[in-house]
């Protein structure tokens, strides 16, 4: 399969943050005051001839909200692009026509750049996002492992697959809602059991980023 062959060559990607920015709408001046009414002059005086008022600025039209784009554009002549938000990266490649997206976070030894865990998660199709799980040697195989957004339970959980170089594999196909769940959460908690007893080991996968990283992969896949 495409995604395992992809997890293989998950890497630590040193990427250029495109920190594109972001300016709110400022509000809108307040309109001047009318100049305040002259006292009435006295009587032994003429009443002065009144100065016509200075015209009021024009009104500044409001701005119309631009919608978010359906799609956003390729730089000209790239095949792939990568980008990091937060904790997470988003590649997406265009060997073809065809684009393909993924969001993906890894963890491991920045001495050694050995890599010891690793998630991917492609852009949802009819509702649900494909992936896969790289999950470290050392655990049971029979356990599968469990995820929670925070201190939620995220499904049933899932089994592994197979072991490659890196670890081991588990894919994953979450729907919309887990989703919209990894928007809001802090971390996902990613559990198995330790192969030498049933003490379970835990891995903290930040979800800082994660929901421009996605949004990202879903314009640019268009």
């Amino acid at each position: 399969m495409s995604t395992f062959r992809a997890v293989v060559r998950l890497n630590l990607i040193a990427t250029l943050l495109l920190a594109l920015p972001f300016t709110s709408p400022r509000a809108q001046d307040a309109e001047p005051e009318a100049p305040a009414a002259g006292e009435a002059p006295a009587k032994a005086k003429p009443k002065p001839k009144p100065k016509p008022p200075a015209p009021k600025p024009a009104a500044k039209p409001a701005a119309a909200a631009t919608p978010a784009p359906a799609h956003a554009t390729w730089p000209t002549g790239a095949s792939t692009v990568s980008e990091s938000y937060g904790d997470w990266t988003m590649t997406c490649t265009r060997p073809s026509e065809k684009v393909t997206c993924i969001v993906a976070q890894s963890q491991g030894d920045s001495q050694t750049g050995r890599r010891k865990f690793g998630v991917e998660l492609q852009t949802p199709i009819d509702g649900r996002s494909e992936g896969i799980v790289l999950m470290p040697f050392g655990l049971s195989i029979e356990s599968g492992v469990t995820f929670k957004l925070d201190e939620q339970t995220l499904g049933k959980g899932a089994p592994y697959s197979l072991c490659v170089s890196d670890g081991c594999l588990v894919p994953i196909s979450f729907p919309a809602l887990a989703l919209d769940g990894m928007r809001n959460a802090k971390t996902l908690l990613v559990t198995g059991q330790k192969a030498s007893g049933t003490e379970p080991a835990t891995i903290t996968v930040p979800l800082e980023g994660f929901p421009q990283a996605l949004d990202r992969a879903v314009a640019l896949s268009g």
